[in-house]
């Protein structure tokens, strides 16, 4: 039977733009893992973040928000990693953490982190745009194709081969889009989906930005064909393989298909007022009293699912596992962490995701010490002056 959509009859009101790619700031910067046990840090030092602590993850979120930060990106988990912390054992979902942050702040970007074989496209899609509209069209996407054996095993019964999880996510992100798009009814017949009469509405206030972490080829060309950011983990010893990096995202993305891409990576932020009182908090909560069964865990995942390292490699980046999930150091005092800024911007990095063993007394600090330093070194402008400059935007 056929049957006859009426169209809307009004426009939504012009919305901000996302600040992800609206913001002027040559380095942009976002909180990461604030929904999750831990945080980024591998370890039982007792000042770690506790995620069950809804208003803790607010004040963490209105602080930034606040202080013109671009991006709040959580950690989509849905089991730990075992050891004495089983690290990222608790979480909050994020589809619903974004909903409740989106409805607190006003500004920042609200990130989901969303692994595909877990949620069908029309209901991620569905739930994208009520985000979305909670947000006034702050909302991102970030996706996950599934690299954590036991959690997809939860969900699938198996694991799908590396590949083959971006050919499936290749069919997912399509229904999503039109979802987001495609007005009246509509079909889809794939390898992996199979939608008859498939219908969403509202539409997104604003097109969600896009976001993956594939670090593979195969993961590197679904960023460059799709996404507006790609996060990266980079090696911050290797200068010249970093450089190298980032600049083979932008290059794929503009000569295979004619789009410029961002590239964010994540960083472990110790600031303190010597260098050697950094170092030392560093080597407490790493070495001290980091879960190093858990860091085994994750470079052993890592290493057998991504592509991303070998096995000997992923072994090497334990110690940087421990202190933040592998992400690039930013450690000593306020001079030091420009210092390291202006390293990483010059490498080609567009965006910085941050994280602290102690979450709260961390942004603080960070955002009353280090914030003016880098508005000062012309990493940033001024909050109050970027909200001049960026314009409000139609929904497209």
């Amino acid at each position: 039977m056929s049957v006859t959509v009426a169209p809307r009859r009004f426009t939504p009101t012009p919305r901000i733009t996302n600040p992800m790619i609206s913001s002027p700031n040559k380095m942009k910067l976002g909180v990461f893992g604030l929904n999750t046990d831990c945080g980024c840090a591998i370890t039982t030092a007792p000042e770690r973040l506790m995620a069950d602590d809804w208003a803790g993850n607010l004040e963490i979120a209105k602080i930034a928000d606040r202080a013109g930060f671009e991006a709040l990106i959580p950690i989509g988990r849905w089991r730990g990693f075992g050891g004495d912390a089983n690290f990222n054992g608790v979480c909050y979902e994020t589809y619903t953490w974004a909903a409740g942050v989106a409805a607190v702040t006003d500004q920042i970007a609200v990130v989901t982190t969303s692994h595909v074989p877990t949620v069908h496209p029309l209901v991620a899609a569905k739930q994208a745009a009520t985000v979305d509209h909670i947000s006034g069209g702050r909302f991102g996407l970030n996706i996950i194709c599934g690299w954590f054996g036991p959690e997809m095993r939860m969900f699938r019964g198996q694991m799908m081969e590396h590949d083959e999880r971006y050919d499936y996510a290749d069919e997912w992100l399509e229904i999503v889009q039109k979802a987001w798009n495609q007005h009246g009814y509509w079909d889809y017949d794939g390898k992996f989906f199979k939608v008859q009469q498939g219908f969403s509405e509202p539409k997104p206030l604003n097109r969600p930005v896009l976001v993956n972490a594939g670090g593979s080829p195969r993961g590197m060309r679904y960023c460059a064909e799709h996404c507006d950011v790609a996060f990266l983990i980079v090696n911050q010893s290797d200068e010249a393989t970093s450089r190298k990096q980032v600049r083979s995202y932008n290059e794929l993305a503009q000569r295979e298909f004619n789009r410029t891409l961002q590239t964010w990576c994540y960083s472990y932020v110790v600031q303190r007022d010597t260098r050697k009182e950094a170092e030392d908090y560093l080597d407490y909560y790493v070495n001290q009293m980091g879960d190093d069964e858990g860091a085994d865990n994750i470079a052993k995942e890592l290493g057998i699912q991504t592509g991303i390292f070998t096995p000997e490699q992923a072994e090497a980046f334990k110690f940087h596992f421990k202190a933040g999930w592998a992400g690039i150091p930013l450690v000593g005092t306020v001079g030091d962490i420009i210092d390291q800024f202006r390293k990483y911007s010059d490498w080609g990095l567009d965006g910085i995701c941050l994280s602290w063993l102690d979450y709260h007394t961390g942004i603080k600090d960070f955002v009353e010490g280090v914030m003016p330093e880098m508005e000062a070194a012309g990493l940033r402008v001024p909050f109050a002056e970027r909200e001049q400059q960026v314009p409000a935007q139609a929904a497209e």
